[in-house]
């Protein structure tokens, strides 16, 4: 049931009289959150590695930093890959070309070594008009990555050239897997990719915890960790990059009623440049029961950021986001379905008549104890006249910005106990929103 139709402008009048004239009773706080269905995900299965261990420098690795030694750590793989084990990379830095992992298989990266991928050259190797990557996996079970060492992936000659348009191949990315189960990611730091840190597509219980990632703020399309598939666990990360800190996506699904991602739980991280947590921009194949919590965000771009295509959308439902502290963002919480840009005003675009299943679904989203300071903006819903974002509760939230809050095209928008203190007045601006605002909002003022 739609309550009201929109909060309209405030016409001289300061915005808490405003605000308290459209103040809903409490009881209908307690609907609203009863319609929240996020469901705490169990934790992933862990894989299982076998007691037997080499070391790379058996099969005539050289850390000179100057050989090329793939042939050596493919050997390694090759040959734990027949009973399951470890393979050991030793202190030193080792020069390699890329690896594929196998079932049952872990490389684990001493401390003090150093995994560096060769260098951009024309003779990188590729395939199907891409480098491939550095270290992938396709269609393996029980693998792992862990140690106190380092993967560099030597990006910073190829970030120009990507910027340019000057690249006649896909740059490749540092740690691919596709369609691969009980996968276990652990204390590595990776530094400066080509591309993406960890691109993990339609994968099955993935454990990544105490990951560190680098690439500077500016670095093309440095995605930390980006992510499809169905039950991940994320924790005690801290990720700096050139793009989105960790982004959830996914593409055309075959079956609509089965989200093709579900089940992603992010707790205890901390993110320093990039674009926050995400999730799109395709978000066709739907996505379902995410839960953020616990996280900082220091100086990033975006903190909670959901964005998706017009005409590349699907259903995204059942997101937690809480206990989240953001400094410094230009964009703290923003969800829009007009990636990439949107129009300079909501007035401007009467709506299209395109099929509704290839549009961006936005519904069930809960934020709660949500603390942003020094942002520029501070909220930003943003839906499509003919399809509007639902169902959006942000409660016990407080923001210190430049500019106030921006709800167009949404419908089912709770503000309970939410404070936003903005330089640049109205505190609140709608259009086609349904705004319900309760319990003590009433600080909501110029600063």
């Amino acid at each position: 049931m739609r309550i009201m139709n929109s909060l309209p402008p405030a016409h001289g009048r300061p915005p808490w009289e405003v605000l308290m004239k459209y103040r809903l009773m409490l009881p209908l706080w307690g609907l609203i959150i009863a319609n929240h269905t996020t469901l705490a995900a169990a934790a992933p299965g862990e894989p299982v590695i076998p007691e037997h261990t080499v070391s790379i420098m058996s099969f005539d690795a050289r850390a000179d930093g100057a050989t090329d030694n793939a042939g050596a750590v493919q050997k390694a793989i090759d040959t734990v890959a027949k009973t399951g084990g470890r393979v050991v990379v030793p202190k030193g830095v080792f020069l390699c070309g890329p690896i594929r992992l196998a079932s049952h298989v872990e490389l684990r990266l001493e401390k003090g070594a150093t995994l560096r991928m060769l260098p951009l050259d024309a003779n990188f190797p590729s395939e199907n008009g891409r480098c491939l990557s550095f270290i992938s996996a396709k269609n393996c079970t029980d693998i792992k990555i862990s140690g106190a060492g380092f993967i560099d992936g030597q990006g910073a000659a190829w970030w120009p050239l990507a910027r340019a348009k000057k690249l006649a191949l896909r740059r490749p990315q540092l740690v691919t897997f596709e369609r691969c189960e009980r996968v276990l990611l652990e204390n590595i730091t990776t530094i400066d990719p080509p591309n993406t840190h960890y691109a993990l597509r339609l994968c099955k219980d993935v454990t990544m915890r105490g990951l560190t990632l680098r690439a500077p703020g500016n670095s093309t399309n440095t995605d930390g960790i980006n992510i499809s598939g169905k039950n991940y666990l994320i924790t005690n990360c801290d990720i700096s990059t050139g793009d989105d800190n960790i982004v959830i996506l996914t593409h055309s699904a075959k079956d609509w009623a089965k989200p093709m991602c579900e089940n992603f739980e992010i707790r205890d991280c901390k993110f320093g440049e990039g674009h926050g947590v995400s999730i799109g921009s395709h978000t066709s194949g739907g996505i379902r029961n995410v839960l953020v919590e616990n996280c900082s965000f220091e100086r990033t771009t975006a903190a909670i950021r959901m964005k998706a295509h017009r005409d590349k959308g699907g259903l995204v439902e059942d997101l937690t986001y809480r206990n989240l502290t953001v400094t410094g963002a230009r964009y703290p919480l923003f969800i829009s379905s007009y990636y990439p840009k949107e129009p300079k005003d909501p007035s401007l675009d009467p709506g299209t008549g395109a099929p509704a299943e290839i549009k961006p679904r936005w519904r069930n989203i809960l934020i709660e104890n949500l603390t942003v300071s020094d942002s520029q903006n501070s909220i930003i819903i943003w839906g499509l006249p003919e399809l509007p974002i639902t169902g959006v509760t942000i409660r016990k939230a407080g923001f210190v910005a430049q500019k106030g809050a921006l709800v167009f095209n949404a419908e089912k928008i709770v503000f309970d106990d939410v404070k936003i203190l903005c330089e640049k007045p109205p505190s609140l601006r709608t259009h086609k929103a349904g705004v319900e605002v309760i319990t003590n909002c009433m600080e909501m003022l110029k600063l």
